[in-house]
């Protein structure tokens, strides 16, 4: 059972999302355009257009197709129309109009026990044109009580040439290394996978135009794969050599623990920091290998010839099986937890603020430090069974940061290797760390993430 609990809205994630689950939207559909004005009302965005039929490495844009008649009779009976919902009709089903039996009929019926009520959704189609056939979406209360007759399929469907949309927003920083950011637009009116994933992209974009920020930051949002396969074509070397690392961020906004899948290679700092977010601001989590959370768009990003870092982030219970209502009508906006979405967005802002604050130690003295001295007033207290002290739960821990901190002012360690090490917040960590630079013992140097330059062949 969810639990039920009253938590202030202070983004207004939850109208964003209202507003964004209006759209039918697809790989090529009429209204991502609709999607895009909707977006641009809080964000401006440059769109980039892909012409149906444009082909690379055996990807295809579909064309944008529509369904105008989808109706199931038995006998004189109508007992379905599939214009009443979006999903009613698979994702780029072709026009069939015949007599069946139940048997010859049921191959074609999409439909899942487990969630009566909802219409699933049938996408393999538009990444896979060449492989369309047909096939109605129908809610299982339905399902049970069709059964052995005569049944007659109307189902009218058009294809004419469009473009698939994607779109990115850039927020500039000092320098023209950037961290991308994206979620997906290709889920007809689906809130957890993908527009809450959105809403709170964008809501963590506002936060950062309001940054002075060292890395610039790229928000990419288009359909899944399809959309990403094409953006990457398009862009030169240089620019893609621009991009130091990235993140994949979907369904924020059900239960389960926060969970974060690692770079290809693993180990690298977007790996340490978005860990060290989750450790210290959320409530639960998990550090999933590359691929075993929910799986997205970070296979593009680090295919070879770009081989951006790209880590999701998700709350994905399974590869198998993500959340109950996946890729049906009821992933719906009142299915999100607005603790769980402020919770992500924290972890994003966390992330963000680790990658921009990490800097190497640099000692500017000899020996030992009497750190409780009022010159310095830098000592953490530990507990003493003697002398009553007013400290917090991780005492023991800044403790023994004591013990070991100054020989991390080495010119090499950086602060997140610190807080990895110690398990410590990275932002309580960096602000405490400052205090020595202000009293002249060290001098903190910003590391910038290093990019392993890709080769195109």
């Amino acid at each position: 059972m969810r639990r039920k609990t009253i938590v202030a809205d202070l983004h207004n994630f939850l109208s964003l999302t209202q507003a964004l689950c209006k759209y039918a939207t697809g790989v090529v559909a009429d209204e991502n355009r609709l999607l895009f004005e909707c977006i641009e009302k809080e964000l401006p965005l440059e769109i980039f257009r892909f012409a149906s039929g444009d082909e690379f490495n055996g990807w295809e844009v579909p064309q944008n197709w529509r369904v105008q008649t989808a109706e199931l009779w038995r006998d004189d009976e109508l007992v379905f129309d599939g214009t009443a919902h979006t999903l009613g009709v698979a994702r780029y089903s072709k026009s069939f109009e015949g007599d069946l039996t139940w048997d010859e009929l049921k191959p074609h019926l999409v439909t899942n026990s487990n969630l009566p009520d909802a219409h699933m959704f049938h996408c393999m189609w538009q990444y896979r044109p060449w492989d369309a056939d047909w096939a109605l979406g129908i809610p299982y209360k339905i399902y049970t009580h069709l059964g052995p007759g005569r049944y007659r399929v109307n189902l009218k469907t058009e294809y004419e040439p469009g473009e698939m949309l994607v779109a990115h927003h850039i927020k500039p920083g000092r320098s023209d290394k950037t961290i991308i950011l994206q979620s997906n637009t290709c889920h007809p009116h689906m809130a957890n996978d993908g527009f809450a994933g959105t809403a709170v992209l964008i809501r963590l974009f506002q936060w950062l135009a309001t940054q002075d920020t060292h890395y610039s930051y790229r928000l990419v949002l288009g359909p899944e794969h399809l959309g990403t396969v094409f953006y990457l074509r398009d862009h030169s070397l240089d620019e893609i050599n621009s991009f130091v690392c990235g993140l994949f961020e979907e369904m924020p906004g059900t239960e389960g623990p926060l969970k974060a899948t690692s770079t290809f290679l693993g180990g690298h700092v977007v790996d340490a920091a978005i860990a060290n977010a989750m450790r210290h601001h959320s409530r639960r989590f998990e550090i999933a290998p590359w691929r075993m959370g929910a799986g997205n768009d970070e296979v593009v990003w680090e295919a070879p010839g770009y081989e951006v870092p790209f880590v999701e982030l998700t709350r994905s219970e399974s590869i198998e099986q993500p959340f109950r209502e996946y890729h049906s009508s009821l992933d719906r906006p009142e299915l999100m937890n607005v603790d769980q979405l402020n919770e992500i967005f924290d972890v994003l802002k966390q992330t963000v603020i680790t990658l921009e604050g990490n800097a190497v130690m640099h000692r500017k003295f000899n020996g030992l430090i009497c750190l409780s001295n009022p010159k310095f007033d830098l000592y953490m207290e530990r507990p003493d069974p003697t002398v009553p002290k007013n400290i917090s739960e991780d005492s023991e821990k800044w403790g023994h940061l004591l013990d070991c901190l100054f020989r991390y002012f080495d010119g090499k360690t950086t602060i997140l290797d610190v807080a990895t090490q110690h398990d410590l917040p990275f932002e309580a960590l960096h602000r405490y760390l400052q205090r020595f630079e202000e009293k002249g013992l060290i001098s903190l140097s910003f590391q910038e993430m290093p990019r392993v330059k890709a080769v195109h062949v």
